[in-house]
């Protein structure tokens, strides 16, 4: 997967028949894209990097575990959860450091993080039948959002 060219990932994804990663791949994926987002929007951040790979690694570890036979399927999607909200938690940091012109990025990776916890987390619940909670960290994200909505407004 990580070497993958998007497009024919996407052509595999859009195949029913084909065993294919599930909604905890993709909200992997997403949470990739939303932490390189961050590291970008700060002009690097080690932490962003890192959560950057951790996603796309669990994006792996996920699409394994929908198509092979392991013990706890639900799991990487639950670590997808976790993972979301430490990328919120650098969208926070960052809202005080950045230069104002990538806050609208901040916001948009904070927004991501948080479909992606939601979207995990409906895959921890329909492959274990427990119910992981996203609300935290999508609440987070959108207390993220609003700061950047009202520092636009207010002239930041």
């Amino acid at each position: 997967m990580r070497d993958q060219i998007v497009s024919d990932f996407l052509n595999t994804l859009a195949r029913p028949a084909i065993p294919a990663p599930a909604g905890a791949t993709v909200a992997a994926l997403a949470l990739a894209q939303a932490a390189a987002l961050l590291s970008r929007a700060a002009g690097g951040d080690a932490e962003a990097d890192h959560l950057a790979r951790h996603a796309l690694r669990l994006a792996e570890i996920d699409a394994h575990a929908v198509t092979h036979d392991v013990p706890d399927r639900a799991q990487p999607a639950a670590d997808v959860v976790a993972a979301a909200g430490e990328v919120v938690r650098v969208a926070e940091r960052l809202l005080s450091t950045v230069d104002p012109v990538a806050l609208a990025d901040v916001s948009a990776a904070a927004e991501m993080a948080g479909s992606s916890a939601r979207t995990a987390s409906v895959a921890v619940e329909s492959r274990n039948g427990f119910a992981v909670g996203a609300d935290a960290v999508t609440e987070r994200a959108a207390r993220v959002t609003e700061a950047v909505r009202s520092g636009a407004h207010s002239g930041v």
